[in-house]
This record gives C-alpha cells, structure tokens and sequence, in this order.
C-alpha cells in the first residue's frame, strides 16, 4: 500500500480529482481537507487556503495515478509525493485490494 499527498486550489478540485481516481479504480479512498499553505511561488511569498489529499492504492499503482493526476490536474507544478505505508492490518489492506478491482 501507498499512500500519495497531492494539494489541490480548492473542495471542487479535489473532488473532481477524487471522482476520478476512485471511478477509475486508481484509487481505494482519497481523504481530502482544507489547510493553510506557505510558500514561495514566481518570487512572490504566497499564503493561502488549499485542499490537501491522501490517496489511498496498491503498491504498482503510482505511475498510472501520477499520470492521471498530470492529464487532470489544474497545477502548472503538481505536488504529488509517494509514501509507502509501513505496517497496514491485514482486513484494510484486503478492502484496498478489493476496491482496485
């Protein structure tokens, strides 16, 4: 299991993005919520209200959800940062499996 942080402008894309991943069976589960972001952006210091995301896969899935994400994603420069998840009980892990199907 993965987990991969992607940041979005707002709920709208993150749930459009979400639908997405999730109807196309890229994705188990995409949990999304509103933070505060701080950084610099063209030289110009940018503080802002984002929608962060954790998306929920298998192991192989990475390359084709980072594509979706490319051809999806209004982002001119994309956050998307793998995690791989250390230790998942096993009925989770199965529910993952199952969802990709």
């Amino acid at each position: 299991m993965i987990l991969i942080f992607v940041t979005f402008e707002n709920r709208e894309d993150a749930e459009k993005v979400s639908d997405y991943l999730i109807k196309n069976k890229l994705a188990a589960c995409i949990e999304t919520f509103p933070v505060q972001s701080h950084y610099y952006w063209k030289g110009e210091k940018i503080n802002t209200q984002e929608f962060s995301g954790i998306i929920k896969t298998d192991d192989g899935y990475f390359n084709k959800v980072r594509t979706a994400l490319e051809k999806i994603f209004p982002y001119e420069i994309p956050q998307i940062i793998e995690v791989k998840a250390g230790n998942v009980n096993k009925s989770y892990l199965r529910w993952l499996e199952e969802s990709l199907k």
